[in-house]
């Protein structure tokens, strides 16, 4: 049997509105493993979010795979064993935040087990009702760091906002930084050798599995990148608009619906 591998996605993509997998797509997940083949949760959360959110999900962690932070850190579930990491420079981090906040847009960043931030403003208050890391508040935002960050995120309920800021990085940021929204309300600040589609292929080559054996499934820009790398780039019926039109299926139901059923029956042929 050829082993193949599910990168998914999880808010809007695997995670239903409510932040849980209904019972029939972890149905198929365990199939899927239980088979033999992979499964690789990958999203633009902290690791310590995406480890907090598979351990309420009943699933197995044989051959399962973590990648967080928009392919920042690589995770073997199974070995409790981090694979690769990709991080900004001190540098890079510093010139991100000064220039969100003289934009006067709500930025942070992490350590690894905790949100870097100079205040609690309402914006981190929203992001921490998903995101349940501690914060801290500090003047010394670099100072407070232990180690360069995975990412920074700037947040804001306007979105307009965020693509100014976009669009006002660009420039410094090309060679050395990707930026890219994961929802309308958060811009993602990564490395320019991290990304989802960086992630899938690295980690298909360590487990010696071709390209055209993966499925990538997502619903926002920041999935684009792996979408585009995979196999079978899949996007969710509730997607993006620029994530459908580049994807090779778009689901025929909703991330609240099982939408990503039918597509792992017809991939894994189960």
């Amino acid at each position: 049997m050829e082993k193949k591998i599910f990168f998914t996605d999880l808010d809007g993509t695997l995670l239903n509105d409510k932040k849980v997998i209904t019972p029939k797509t972890r149905e198929i997940l365990a199939k899927i493993t239980e088979a033999g083949h992979y499964l690789v949760f990958i999203s633009g959360r902290p690791m310590m979010s995406v480890i907090e959110a598979r351990e309420g999900l009943s699933i197995s962690d044989k051959n399962l795979y973590l990648i967080a932070s928009n392919g920042g850190v690589i995770y073997d579930a199974e070995k409790r064993q981090i694979l690769k990491e990709n991080r900004l420079t001190y540098e890079q981090t510093d010139y991100v935040l000064k220039y969100c906040e003289q934009a006067g847009v709500h930025s942070h960043t992490y350590t690894d087990d905790a949100i870097v931030s100079k205040r609690q403003s309402e914006e981190l208050t929203f992001y921490q009702k998903t995101i349940h890391m501690p914060s801290i508040i500090t003047e010394d935002i670099i100072g407070s760091l232990d180690k360069p960050p995975l990412k920074c995120i700037a947040i804001s309920g306007e979105k307009r906002k965020l693509d100014v800021i976009k669009e006002g990085l660009s420039n410094w940021a090309k060679g050395q930084v990707q930026l890219m929204f994961s929802n309308d309300r958060l811009l993602e600040m990564i490395p320019i050798s991290s990304g989802k589609g960086t992630a899938l292929k690295w980690l298909s080559e360590y487990l010696g599995v071709s390209i055209e054996n993966t499925m990538a499934a997502g619903d926002m820009e920041n999935d684009i990148s792996m979408i585009e790398v995979a196999g079978v780039g899949v996007a969710m019926l509730n997607g993006a608009p620029q994530v459908k039109a580049i994807a090779n299926k778009v689901t025929p139901f909703d991330n609240n619906n099982d939408g990503l059923v039918p597509i792992l029956e017809e991939f894994f042929e189960c």
